[in-house]
């Protein structure tokens, strides 16, 4: 994965990459970039950090949802192949609601939900931030 370009990183994963994802990293340039600079960064030294988080996904994270107290922005795609969107609507059901902004995105994956969202994610933080 490391040393493939954008094309090769997609066609690497293409088996968890819905055509939605293909697209934002093949048609973005700055997505696309941005997503092989972040691997070849974190899997740089190892994947230890890869690692610890597929690890989380079966693990117990160590808090209770109901012992969370900070806002909290979720944002999930009904097309990701990587993370199940019901995984995103059980999450949107069970975090603490009075701190939870849910953006569930129909015909979004794990990648592209991003697009065109960078400035109301922003918003949002400046917003959570000033209050």
């Amino acid at each position: 994965m490391l040393q493939e370009s954008v094309a090769g990183l997609v066609e690497t994963m293409s088996s968890i990459l819905p055509d939605v994802d293909k697209d934002a990293l093949l048609n973005h340039p700055e997505m696309g970039q941005s997503v092989y600079d972040t691997f070849a960064e974190g899997l740089k030294t190892n994947s230890n950090g890869w690692v610890d988080d597929d690890l989380s996904c079966i693990q117990p994270w160590g808090f209770e949802f109901s012992e969370i107290k900070v806002p909290v922005i979720l944002y999930q795609g009904s097309e990701d192949a990587m993370v199940p969107y019901a995984h995103g609507e059980w999450l949107a059901k069970h975090l603490p609601q009075e701190k939870l902004r849910v953006h569930l995105r129909q015909g979004q994956g794990h990648i592209s939900v991003f697009l065109g969202q960078a400035d109301n994610m922003i918003d949002e933080l400046l917003e959570i931030a000033k209050s």
